[in-house]
């Protein structure tokens, strides 16, 4: 074999190493930008799902700190208030401006949050005590509340939606 056909091939086989490794090296800087992504977006929607919670918690003392029963409205006029159950309304699907018209906002800044919570109170129905529970009396029972809340993360596209019964005697 000739030395110069020796250097030929050893050049050719280091060129393929090289290019081996540079697509290597390119699939594993993709991969890494992929996960970046991922975690992104999961840090963003453990945001917007702690924001939603933070929202629900406020629905849920406005609600407890009532010494009377809420009166119930079909729309409310100023929030936060009892409203009536938003029955061909899928909550989860409504917009920003939906909920910023339609929903009591939560009273605080919240760090990394695009925007403040918002929550709406839908009054579901009361159930009058029986003889074999609490008071014979009709007039005494408890009443249910459904609490839906919504909490945005870093940006506005990253969304949770929650919701929680409450059931309260007055």
């Amino acid at each position: 074999m000739n030395p110069n056909q020796s250097k030929g091939a050893t050049l050719a086989i280091t060129l393929l190493i090289l290019f081996i490794i540079t697509l290597i090296g390119v699939s594993s800087i993709r991969v890494t930008l992929m996960q970046e992504k991922m975690s992104t977006n999961l840090q963003d929607k453990e945001l917007s799902f702690n924001a939603a919670e933070t929202g629900l918690a406020a629905g849920e003392s406005w609600l407890l700190s009532q010494s009377i029963q809420p009166a119930v409205y079909v729309q409310c006029s100023v929030y936060p208030c009892v409203v009536e159950v938003y029955d061909s309304t899928n909550l989860d699907e409504q917009s920003n401006s939906w909920w910023s018209s339609n929903s009591a906002e939560y009273g605080s800044d919240l760090d990394n949050v695009a925007t403040r919570p918002r929550y709406i109170i839908e009054f579901l129905q009361f159930v009058p005590d029986t003889p074999e529970i609490g008071n014979s009396n009709a007039q005494n029972g408890v009443f249910y509340y459904q609490i839906t809340a919504r909490g945005t993360g870093s940006s506005n596209d990253s969304a949770s939606t929650i919701q929680a019964t409450v059931a309260r005697r007055f």
